[in-house]
């Protein structure tokens, strides 16, 4: 059988919105060729992988394994997968280094409909969309023998399922027309100074710049329970810096912010 294979970056919100956004996507894969999905993240957590366990087996992984520190290379020279799927982040892009069918090219995933059959062998997401599959079933996990040596981030032993909740704040780099503004202002979002991002611990952040722009690096250094939702503008091209984002969602300003108000959006920006 053919195997694809999705790394699952933990948050403390379950899993990265480009690790649930490659697995929705890996499963329609799947589904086409025949193919099995296995869900690899590392560490062993105790009780908290059970967050991942939920997350990854609503988004479609048939099996999921929780990895020592030689991360996915066991696993992909012994399955030999179609594709390997991690999120485009700092974490997701050093797990896919040095794997075999690199180096790493990105997608930008904004909605379902899209041609995966040109994708290259080790591809990093940027989740422009919200995962479309919520499967019923549980999936069992297993545990790499070397899983224990992995060093957890200080988040996880709290994790109590309510991370990352807080406010919702926008930033622009320049000034916003009126309908955005509007937009912005029927969702609750409240703009944030120029001096809050070096201060933004919870919650969510909507940041409008043009493409060109990018993220700052100030953002890399955010709490682990913060979130970034980075709107580009209806030209936005690819930018290394995206990897600071947990989504980029494409589209002119004011219908992308509209796209918010949907009841599909709320629990993450609650």
């Amino acid at each position: 059988m053919a195997h694809i294979l999705v790394y699952a970056q933990r948050t403390p919100q379950g899993i990265h919105p480009g690790s649930a956004a490659a697995l929705c996507l890996a499963r329609d894969i799947a589904s086409d060729r025949g193919a099995s999905i296995t869900a690899v993240c590392p560490g062993d957590a105790g009780r908290a992988d059970q967050f991942v366990i939920g997350a990854v087996s609503r988004y479609g992984a048939d099996l999921l394994t929780f990895c020592g520190p030689a991360g996915m290379r066991p696993l992909q020279e012994r399955l030999r997968p179609l594709v390997v799927f991690v999120p485009h982040t700092e974490e997701g892009l050093a797990a896919a280094e040095g794997l075999a069918g690199g180096p790493t090219e990105t997608t930008w995933l904004q909605d379902p409909a899209i041609e995966w059959d040109n994708l290259a062998a080790v591809t990093s997401i940027v989740a422009g969309t919200l995962p479309w599959y919520e499967l019923p079933s549980i999936i069992d996990a297993e545990y790499d023998n070397e899983a224990s040596l992995v060093d957890l981030p200080d988040w996880v032993a709290r994790l109590d399922g309510h991370a990352g909740r807080g406010p919702l704040r926008f930033f622009a780099s320049h000034d916003l027309d009126a309908s955005t503004r509007a937009q912005l202002g029927s969702l609750g979002a409240r703009q944030a100074p120029a001096e809050y991002l070096e201060h933004h611990d919870s919650g969510t952040l909507l940041w409008l710049s043009n493409a060109a722009s990018g993220l700052p690096e100030v953002l890399r250094q955010r709490g682990p329970g913060a979130r970034v939702m980075y709107f580009p503008g209806a030209d936005g091209q690819f930018n290394a810096s995206w990897s600071a984002a947990d989504w980029v969602v494409p589209g002119p300003w004011p219908e992308a912010i509209k796209q918010l108000h949907s009841d599909l959006w709320k629990p993450v920006l609650a």
